[in-house]
């Protein structure tokens, strides 16, 4: 891969990820983590843990991820290539790429901070799929749809404050929140 994109590999408990961007120390995909995604999963805890019957979404709501599933990791790289080779340096991208597991099919997940860059990357990521005559599948969600929609059903249907529909998922979500958060 060249200089536009730089990738930091790393294994943990969640599966093989490769995380990527356009600057070489990863500045905005850190700050994601650390100013919206964590604040917003400790959030969504807090509120479980208060026996909420509603949820503020806060970040959730307006935090996407465009999704392009392919075979492998090499396919992977291809995609990420191209897209360098027609998009970078004017752009900016960040993400990663890997799996859950070892076996199976891989993704690139791309983040997204509104709808209108949701469909941009969408159409561009499409694009260099469709030029590397891969088999892969693109679809784009809210971001924590699978934390999120374990409790509020289709993303499709959230609301900034929006009930939870599915009560009976609610200490399962508790549990999974708690070891992303590495809570005993």
């Amino acid at each position: 891969m060249g200089k536009l994109i730089h990738l930091n590999q790393k294994t943990n408990r969640h599966g093989h990820w490769v995380s990527f961007e356009n600057d070489p120390h990863l500045t905005t995909v850190k700050k994601a983590i650390h100013e919206r995604c964590l604040p917003c999963i400790e959030h969504l805890y807090r509120q479980l843990r208060e026996g909420r019957h509603e949820l503020e979404l806060s970040y959730a709501f307006d935090c996407w991820k465009v999704v392009v599933v392919l075979n492998s990791d090499e396919e992977c790289l291809k995609v990420l290539e191209r897209y360098q080779e027609k998009f970078l340096p004017s752009r900016h991208i960040r993400g990663r790429f890997g799996s859950k597991d070892e076996g199976g099919t891989k993704a690139i997940v791309v983040n997204a901070d509104t709808e209108q860059e949701r469909d941009l990357l969408f159409s561009e990521l499409e694009e260099c799929v469709k030029e590397l005559h891969l088999d892969g599948t693109l679809l784009y969600s809210k971001a924590c749809a699978y934390l999120y929609g374990e409790l509020l059903g289709d993303w499709r249907e959230w609301m900034k404050v929006a009930p939870i529909t599915h009560p009976d998922n609610v200490e399962k979500v508790i549990q999974r929140l708690k070891e992303l958060l590495e809570i005993s």
